[in-house]
């Protein structure tokens, strides 16, 4: 081999470590960037110390970010306690549908809580966390709309655990001029039992 051709294997060499260097640095720091991007929510999430007996972190942050999709203007996405009594009510909820019911629904969040599949099924393609207000309820109209039925009954689903979950607490009343359950001369203690 001559001495021309062994530079420039060596230099095709160094172009290859270099270019695996700044590649591998470049995927570590994309990495770090959407770990970092979901901290916030997840910090959030985590210091609930509530004890979700159904939902796990991912299917969390998922609901997290589309309660106000389905409830805004009532609930804004920075309106941390309304999310909490929703998502606690969606847990106690789910926890007490037919265990059919319960591995749909798992069924359900795993699709959605799965980057590529939510991409592709949602049209989001950042992190729940960081997709707009607009960009969620686009996705939840197209599968209220969809031809294809199972999108359509995706969406009734979380429609109805999200809008029960929030409709069926005293918070919300007011905002639908809704004055309460009748009362009648019964103890207090007999209300408590609902």
């Amino acid at each position: 081999m001559k001495k021309n051709d062994n530079a420039k294997v060596n230099n095709t060499r160094r172009t290859i470590l270099k270019g695996t260097l700044w590649g591998s640095l470049a995927i570590a720091s994309g990495v770090s960037l959407w770990q970092l991007s979901l901290t916030e929510s997840v910090e959030v999430l985590e210091s609930d110390d509530y004890p979700y007996r159904f939902l796990n972190l991912d299917e969390r942050l998922l609901l997290w970010a589309i309660i106000p999709a389905y409830l805004y203007p009532a609930v804004q996405p920075g309106d941390e306690k309304s999310k909490f009594v929703v998502l606690r009510n969606i847990d106690g909820a789910i926890s007490g549908l037919p265990q059919s019911t319960q591995d749909e629904l798992r069924q359900l969040f795993s699709l959605l809580s799965f980057q590529l599949s939510k991409a592709l099924v949602a049209g989001i393609w950042t992190r729940w966390n960081k997709a707009s207000i607009n960009s969620l309820q686009y996705f939840l109209s197209s599968w209220q709309e969809s031809y294809l039925a199972l999108l359509r009954t995706g969406y009734l689903g979380l429609h109805q655990i999200i809008i029960g979950s929030y409709y069926g607490e005293p918070m919300s009343w007011e905002s639908i001029g809704y004055p309460g359950p009748p009362q009648f001369n019964l103890p207090e203690s007999f209300y408590e039992d609902f």
